[in-house]
Parts: C-alpha cells; structure tokens; sequence
C-alpha cells in the first residue's frame, strides 16, 4: 500500500484540507496528556493536521508511514518530528528515551489493513503505551474487510467496522472507549467520496 500512497502524495491534503473531527480529537488527546508528552503518530502520512498539531502543542511527535513520499512532506510540513518509515505493526523501539509513549493517534490509517492486520495494529500501539496513556483513532464507519476501491485514482483497500463492533474490537484490544463521535466527512470536491468517519477517544485500560 505505500507504492498507492507514493502516487497520491501531496494530492491527499488537498482533497481532505478539512478534518474538523481530527482535529478535534487531537485537542482531545492533547488535554489528557500526561507524563512528557512524547506521542506516536501512527500513519502519520503528510504530518498534517495531527503531526503538526501536536508538536505545536509541545509535544515530542515520533510519526511512522510506510509511504516515503508521504514521510517527505512530513518531514517539510512538520520539521521537527521524528519520522520513520515503518509498517503500522513494527513499533518496537521508536520512543527517543526508549521508554514508553504517553498517548498514540491513527487517524485512517488502520483502515487499510484487512482485518487481521488491524488487531495486530492495535495490539502493537497497545504495547508501547505506558499505563494511563491515551489514544484517538479515526475510521471509516461500514462493513467492509480490505474492500479494493477506487480513491483519488488508485485503487486501495477500505476495512471498515459499524460502530458498535469498532468499540468491541478496542475493547479486546485493551483500549475502553471514553467517547466514540460519528460525523460525515467534508467533501473538499465533488469527486471525493461521501462516508460517515468515526473517532474514537480511548484510555488504555489498566491491567489488574
């Protein structure tokens, strides 16, 4: 999938220049910060808005992508973030203090995994958060497990959850949703496909 997204490219930000859910729930994870704020942008993509977000909040930002075009803009658009290119289940051994990150975002980035890909996503975020940590995730509300579509001329895949079965999913996955908000996707052109994006506000659920 990142061959897709090295194609798409700086159009990607064009097309979704709005995301006032992200952005909100980025003001979210930033208010339950604690600790140093160190936070993990999973499929960072083009570092905006979450990327550039959080590091001006003054957050250290660690941003991982698969895509090395995307990790290029990134890079232009959020300078002072740290950025590697990885898969979104090779997480081991990024925080800059080898130590554990106070809070995580996956804003549709998950999405593009089938649905086994998914879990072991999420089970890679769960274990490089410390306890107490935070997480805010952006998907795609449907019923779908990697569908190919069409998306700014590329074909990519779409794993989607109605929205009761995406907060079990993060409950096994060690995640207890505090709030879960639906709304419909801005559409910055006519061609820019309508779908209900879910965001997800999450604590890690302690262990006993």
């Amino acid at each position: 999938m990142s061959r897709a997204f090295d194609v798409i490219g700086e159009h990607y930000s064009e097309v979704f220049a709005e995301k006032p859910g992200q952005v909100e729930a980025g003001r979210w994870l930033i208010e339950h910060l604690r600790g140093e704020w160190v936070v993990l942008d999973v499929g960072c993509g083009t570092g905006v808005p979450t990327a550039r977000q959080l590091a001006d909040a003054g957050c250290t930002v660690v941003g991982v992508d698969s895509s090395p075009v995307m990790l290029e803009i990134a890079r232009r658009n959020v300078p002072n973030a740290i950025l590697f290119e990885r898969e979104m289940h090779d997480l081991q051994g990024l925080h800059p203090r080898q130590g554990r990150f106070d809070g995580a975002a996956a804003f549709f980035s998950l999405l593009m995994l089938d649905r086994v890909g998914v879990g072991k996503a999420l089970d890679a975020i769960r274990g490089v958060l410390a306890a107490g940590a935070v997480l805010v995730i952006g998907m795609v509300e449907g019923d779908t497990d990697y569908l190919m579509r069409d998306f700014l001329g590329v074909p990519v895949p779409l794993t989607a959850y109605p929205r009761s079965e995406l907060r079990d999913l993060l409950s096994r996955h060690g995640f207890t949703v505090d709030t879960l908000i639906a709304e419909p996707s801005v559409r910055s052109t006519p061609d820019t496909p309508q779908q209900t994006h879910l965001y997800a506000r999450c604590f890690v659920t302690p262990t006993m």
